[in-house]
């Protein structure tokens, strides 16, 4: 499918090479509680959040994160490395150190607890944060060229938390994890959605090389972050996966991969992608209309 559709980047996500829900725990028909102790339902297929295992300050006290080091991790990872070292970057996928958080608190009790008993928080984020570190440095050994960490830390009108509380809680956490990965060798890409304009300059200050993805729908420009960013980062993303990949017509599709080229090609630093992922509302035609127009339009010198 890669070859096919002439991408440059392949994902790997750490797992098991058989059914990755094979290591949750059934609690009755549709549910299931993961390694983690988060509890998921099923749906038509996909697993939706229900609930995590910490209620109390004596839960985050007690509550002691997976083992990083068991073989099966990093299945998926090695049989990618072997069939595609040779013909695609290889990305890694590293989870940051925020998200899984607030989910092991679930997202009130986390606001909560952010302001009753922030070191709760902190020794969360830090255990966390050291399980998903010890995995990267395990999988950057494998030889992958990149570390792609997904951490939302926003909604679509803001970030989840103050700039602040971020500084405090989080971005430490954060940073050891860029800093540790980068002195290993790799380049280090950081996937978030939201509106986090507020949060650029700690995105940048922290040492990620590349960003991603620019949401539209949440009013990130990518004009305005070309202008401020462009020679800091790598700009993925912003084509539109909420309306225009799902439902748009092939010359809507052309004229926003060409806008999006127009603003963040020149000079480098850009890779075109959708705002947030190919999920299963976009139809597989505009998917490859997508690919195959910036595979038209995508030589230097960049022409809107």
């Amino acid at each position: 499918m890669h070859h096919v559709l002439g991408l440059d980047l392949i994902c790997a996500f750490p797992g098991k090479l058989a059914d990755p829900s094979s290591q949750n725990r059934e609690i009755e028909e549709g549910e299931s509680v993961d390694e983690w102790g988060l509890k998921h339902r099923t749906i038509d297929g996909m697993g939706w959040y229900l609930e995590g295992p910490i209620r109390t300050v004596e839960d985050a006290e007690e509550y002691e994160v997976p083992n990083p080091f068991l073989p099966w991790r990093v299945e998926t990872v090695s049989e990618i490395v072997k069939l595609t070292k040779d013909d695609l970057a290889i990305a890694a996928i590293i989870g940051g150190p925020f998200s899984t958080g607030m989910f092991l608190f679930g997202f009130t009790n986390y606001m909560r607890t952010l302001h009753t008993a922030p070191s709760s928080i902190q020794r969360i984020t830090e255990k966390v944060a050291w399980f998903q570190t010890e995995l990267g440095k395990i999988v950057i050994d494998m030889d992958v060229d990149i570390i792609w960490m997904p951490d939302d830390l926003g909604m679509k009108d803001g970030p989840f938390l103050s700039p602040q509380a971020f500084r405090k809680h989080i971005f430490p956490s954060m940073k050891e994890m860029v800093n540790t990965f980068k002195n290993k060798g790799v380049k280090v890409l950081l996937h978030c959605d939201g509106q986090v304009m507020a949060l650029m300059d700690d995105i940048v200050e922290m040492g990620f090389d590349g960003f991603h993805p620019i949401e539209r729908k949440a009013g990130m420009n990518l004009e305005l972050m070309k202008a401020r960013y462009g020679d800091k980062l790598t700009l993925i993303g912003n084509v539109d996966a909420t309306y225009l990949l799902p439902h748009g017509t092939n010359e809507e599709i052309k004229q926003q991969v060409l806008e999006c080229l127009g603003i963040a090609a020149p000079e480098g630093g850009y890779i075109l992608a959708s705002d947030h992922s190919i999920h299963e509302g976009v139809k597989s035609s505009n998917a490859k209309a997508m690919f195959e127009i910036a595979r038209k339009y995508r030589r230097y010198p960049i022409r809107r």
